[in-house]
């Protein structure tokens, strides 16, 4: 009996009081996925979250700038946020919590937004982590009389070797080692920006290029104006 009692008390310790007692202490996880951290947004945004826990998500509530903009209950986890009245070049913070069926929480990190000028759109924001001797390009649509803006900041790694803006075109004559031009080329810079007019309408390439023997990170922002 006493060997008995020894081992249902530690299977007790083992489990845990959560078990013994039917209890769900375990907070749910979230994070914004849209918009990207350091975006440049305007008029109505789309807030999307990710969120999970050891039984069931029962909601997520979305913030921005501490206010509560909208909750869901539903995967994809989504809600809108008015940012219409809000002042050009203004910062703002977007969050959201996710709650179990036992309304334990599960807070995410904060994301950064920066409210875009009225009549500009969003080619590209993020954090990029190119590979030694590697390349990463992400790409866009434009239109005739857009212009591209931009800029590029190396936070670790050191120097990126090259950065180029390059037609749908070229970055296939590009990415096959053939002879390319570019719409905008700068090579060996830890920062950079830019500001081009869109020559033609079509897909667009923004091309990342590490030749050195260590990865390089860097954070790019890039609007259509």
């Amino acid at each position: 009996m006493v060997v008995l009692l020894a081992a249902f008390a530690g299977l007790v310790a083992f489990a845990g009081c959560d078990w013994l007692l039917g209890q769900d202490t375990t907070p749910p996880t979230c994070q914004i996925t849209s918009p990207a951290d350091s975006a440049s947004v305007n008029g109505v945004v789309t807030m999307a979250a990710t969120a999970t826990d050891s039984v069931g998500v029962e909601r997520v509530e979305f913030y921005a700038d501490g206010t509560l903009v909208g909750t869901d209950s539903f995967t994809p986890y989504s809600a809108s946020w008015d940012a219409s009245a809000l002042a050009e070049g203004s910062w703002h913070s977007l969050s959201c919590i996710a709650y179990d069926a036992a309304q334990n929480k599960g807070y995410s990190d904060t994301t950064a937004v920066v409210l875009a000028a009225s009549g500009q759109t969003s080619a590209y924001h993020g954090e990029l982590h190119v590979a030694a001797g590697s390349r990463d390009a992400v790409w866009f649509n434009a239109h005739v009389g857009d212009t591209l803006a931009g800029d590029v900041q190396v936070v670790s790694g050191g120097t990126l070797s090259t950065f180029m803006w390059l037609d749908h075109d070229n970055y296939q004559k590009y990415v096959a080692n053939k002879s390319y031009t570019a719409l905008f080329q700068r090579d060996t810079f830890s920062q950079m920006t830019m500001q081009q007019v869109v020559p033609s309408a079509g897909t667009f390439y923004i091309v990342f290029v590490n030749n050195a023997s260590a990865a390089v990170t860097c954070w790019a922002r890039f609007v259509l104006e």
